[in-house]
């Protein structure tokens, strides 16, 4: 489109945009065209006199994407109105209802009670929903309240309750649309329209349109909308919001790009393989949106309990009536309950803790598993990937029985490489780094779970793994090699055993240095009260003994197999503790489905990353302590919104069924109490770092 500048200045920028009168232009597609780039904070179009008025970080290269976009950018026409929300139904309830409220005074008395009546309808067809599925909750307290009002004449109260409760559930509806809002800011592409070509011309579509195989242009500035791979093009691309990476990543023909990265300088055609829901940062949304579903233990009895609470709402405002008489404070009280509160507030505490995690890039799998890790008191640490780098080197090669050191690291790096572990890595490393080829003269690789490998060599059977596996499965002797594993175990060594035709060949010394921040991982377990730490490994008894001793853990099991680490959660939750396992190989998943919550690296398995409960997407061991910061703290706001929630409302019983409350003040309090808990919930979004 054509256009001139009208003002610059650093971090606004008015622009007057020339556009044709028919067809019609769309006032939202045009600030969608530039609310997308990266850096752009507030875009303001006047459809009337044609200029648009942009807000940005005042960085130059923000201000270069805004006015090459303005060069070209299509004209957006208008399309269909899209839908009523929910949120906007509610408010246009709301607006109606308190308008009619406030234009009362000029309504004929006669006409009062039929505009009472209309004001109440939704909450009337509510109730009798309610009576009707023989449900006794809020609807139908609501509409007994209401319809008592106006049985005895008090229109007045009638409306004015119906317009609090119309008011009510908009304030609802707009606390959970914030809650959602503020997580999909975090993880969404931000995306409504993309840059297509077809039919050999670009044409920008709402994203819905966006098909799979469709090409998609991506410029400077802009998020990426789909996932796909690159046509054409070279752009160095951020990808923080979904892989944590602080530099942005080049990006070239034939790589894979992710929906709701943006391009930082360059230009993409990239053809999309994944688009709407399917995408890789939609996935993830989705993924703790879902999780509300999966309730935490006390968000079910808060909920049970709150709606066992309701027929004692209805038997107090009988007694009411019965012992006074007066049907205006029989429906004060029913006015009064705990369950909407309770059921507003918890929900959204524990997804904005959830989402304040994922914001720490730790994605928790449900409020169950969040208040599981807030209670977990013992927790098991798989050695390998957890406490370590997961990036071992080879440390030393022995050989024994006449086979050669270069025979053995050969041998072994040839049959490794087809084994995708980071052990196996290190052995294929070693051998490149020694100049050792290898042709491929061994029959197919056979993968023995947490054991080994194994495979046939010029017609000689050859193992590779634990000594568990080489020398009570296999029958080999390893004898030779005794010696030498102590010194390796001082050292904080593990060790392969390599067995060619049934005699030792060699030893593989494999160094995985510890992490930096374990030793002060372990610490701060112990200072936020955990009570058990054990390590587990593969690695020998005296192996295990070294790495556990130089991080101060007490408890250790070596040489672990996949079944002895379930029995070892087993243990600890028959003697009453809570468990949090963390690993993060296939030997880990069955151990991480069985502790009460499983958590894993996202370097990890794919079969550990299901498994679990907890996904750590950076993997470092500081996300643990915070995620169950979190955790913790999220528990506590639950406890304290329900203490808040039942002195309030105790208290506006009291005070509507001795008559000091009307039951306009008493709708008014147990709304406003509703509202301030479930903004209170939305704290946990709130707090940076």
């Amino acid at each position: 489109m054509d256009f001139r500048i009208v003002h610059d200045i650093p971090g606004r920028l008015r622009l007057a945009l020339t556009l044709p009168r028919f067809p019609a232009v769309d006032p939202c597609g045009v600030e969608a065209q530039f609310r997308d780039i990266a850096g752009v904070e507030k875009v303001s179009f006047s459809p009337r006199i044609g200029t648009l008025l942009v807000r940005y970080d005042r960085k130059g290269t923000t201000r270069s994407a805004i006015l090459a976009n303005a060069s070209a950018a299509p004209i957006p026409r208008s399309r269909r109105p899209r839908p009523e929300t929910e949120l906007e139904r509610k408010k246009k309830t709301a607006v109606r209802s308190g308008t009619l409220l406030l234009a009362r005074p000029l309504i004929p008395p006669p006409v009062r009670p039929l505009v009472a009546f209309y004001g109440a309808l939704p909450i009337f067809k509510k109730g009798i929903i309610a009576l009707r599925e023989r449900r006794m909750n809020v609807d139908l307290l609501d509409a007994s309240a209401v319809g008592a009002a106006m049985a005895t004449r008090e229109f007045l109260t009638a409306s004015l309750i119906s317009f609090l409760l119309k008011l009510g559930e908009y304030l609802e509806e707009w606390t959970r649309g914030e809650s959602r809002r503020l997580l999909s800011d975090m993880f969404h592409t931000g995306e409504e329209w993309a840059w297509v070509v077809r039919d050999g011309e670009e044409t920008r579509l709402p994203l819905e349109e966006v098909v799979v195989g469709d090409s998609v242009v991506v410029r400077m500035g802009g998020l990426i909308p789909v996932d796909g791979v690159v046509l054409e093009g070279e752009a160095l691309v951020n990808q923080s919001s979904l892989t944590g990476e602080s530099l942005p990543v080049a990006k070239r023909k034939g790589l894979s790009v992710y929906a709701g990265t943006a391009v930082e300088e360059g230009r993409l055609r990239v053809r999309a393989t994944q688009v709407g829901d399917k995408t890789r940062a939609a996935r993830v949304v989705k993924t703790i949106e879902e999780v509300e579903t999966v309730k935490a233990e006390s968000q079910s009895k808060s909920e049970e309990m709150a709606d066992r609470i309701v027929p004692y709402s209805f038997l107090l405002s009988g007694l009411t009536y019965l012992f006074t008489g007066n049907s205006s404070r029989s429906a004060a009280v029913l006015l009064v309950d705990y369950s909407c509160a309770i059921k507003l507030s918890t929900p959204l505490a524990i997804l904005t803790s959830l989402a304040r995690s994922a914001r720490h890039r730790v994605l928790i799998k449900g409020g169950k598993y969040l208040e599981r890790l807030a209670r977990a008191d013992a927790f098991i640490l798989d050695k390998t990937g957890t406490l370590t780098e997961a990036t071992p080197e080879v440390a030393e090669v022995v050989s024994f029985n006449g086979f050669t050191r270069e025979y053995v690291l050969r041998q072994a790096a040839c049959v490794e490489e087809h084994f995708p572990h980071p052990v196996a890595t290190a052995v294929v490393r070693q051998a490149a780094q020694e100049g050792l080829t290898h042709a491929e003269e061994h029959a197919e690789v056979e993968y023995v779970l947490a054991h080994g490998i194994a495979s046939r060599l010029q017609g000689k059977r050859i193992v590779i793994g634990s000594r568990h596996f080489v020398h009570e499965d296999e029958k080999v002797n390893v004898s030779a090699g005794e010696p030498l594993i102590d010194a390796f175990a001082e050292r904080g060594n593990s060790v392969l055993y390599v067995a060619v035709g049934g005699e030792l060949a060699g030893l593989i010394a494999i160094h995985d240095p510890l992490r930096e921040d374990a030793k002060a991982f372990v610490d701060a377990l112990k200072g936020s009260g955990i009570g058990r730490i054990v390590m587990m490994t593969g690695d020998n008894e005296a192996t295990a003994r070294t790495i556990a001793a130089s991080l101060g853990i007490g408890e250790f099991r070596a040489q672990t197999l996949p079944d002895e680490k379930v029995e070892v959660v087993k243990s600890l939750q028959r003697e009453g503790h809570t468990v949090a396992m963390v690993g993060d190989g296939i030997n880990d998943s069955p151990a991480l489905s069985r502790a009460d919550v499983g958590i894993s690296m996202r370097h990890g398995a794919d079969i550990a990353r299901e498994a679990c409960d907890v996904l750590l997407m950076e993997g470092t061991l500081d996300d643990i302590l915070a995620a169950r910061e979190i955790s913790r703290e999220a528990m506590e706001l639950i406890a304290h919104n329900f203490r808040t929630i039942v002195a309030v409302n105790s208290a506006a019983l009291l005070l509507a069924a001795t008559g000091v409350m009307p039951p306009v003040f008493s709708a008014t309090i147990h709304n406003l109490s509703t509202v301030l808990v479930g903004l209170r919930s939305l704290q946990p979004l709130r707090v940076q770092g």
